[in-house]
């Protein structure tokens, strides 16, 4: 192998139905890997689809094993970012000496995702909180019962409520 290559195994897995359109795309998905920048696919094997038996579906479930020779860290990390692999494995070389602009590389990436789906996050737990609002104002009991913190968060919104009104009601009393 080459000096600064990186040869790892890496394991992708797909969901889908048919078999057929699972095969021809999983054999996509890895021909589109082999045309990225620093990546030289070495060996593959694409294993046969099995049904998921817990699904009330039809729906198959199958995994290839990539050999690929990386470039370079940059380039693992890109694809490991990318294509999200369900195991990694770096075979070779046993010990890796990394630059610290490679290492900055790899945690910007890993904090800019971390952000990103923080992010995704948030909103889809506002939007659930807009909606739920929404159903309980036009009387409709949500099929999801609200999160335990939600709920006390709200009981305690409708507490402090109260007070605020009781205060008010005595301050115009007097």
């Amino acid at each position: 192998m080459a000096e600064n290559k990186i040869k790892v195994f890496l394991i992708f897995e797909m969901l889908g139905r048919p078999v057929e359109h699972l095969k021809k795309t999983l054999s996509d998905f890895i021909d589109k890997l082999g045309k990225e920048e620093g990546v030289e696919i070495k060996n593959k094997e694409i294993h046969e689809p099995k049904r998921v038996e817990e699904s009330k579906q039809e729906i198959y479930t199958t995994f290839t094993e990539v050999e690929i020779e990386f470039k370079d860290m940059p380039s693992l990390y890109k694809i490991v970012f990318t294509y999200m692999p369900s195991h990694i494995e770096i075979v070779e070389p046993e010990e890796l000496r990394i630059k610290n602009f490679d290492l900055n590389l790899l945690m910007n990436e890993l904090i800019r995702r971390l952000h990103q789906y923080d992010e995704i996050v948030k909103g889809l737990a506002i939007e659930r909180g807009i909606m739920q609002q929404q159903l309980q104002q036009a009387g409709i009991q949500p099929a999801i019962p609200m999160h335990p913190v939600q709920s006390a968060q709200r009981q305690q919104k409708e507490e402090t409520k109260k007070k605020t009104s009781k205060k008010t009601r005595s301050k115009k009393r007097k």
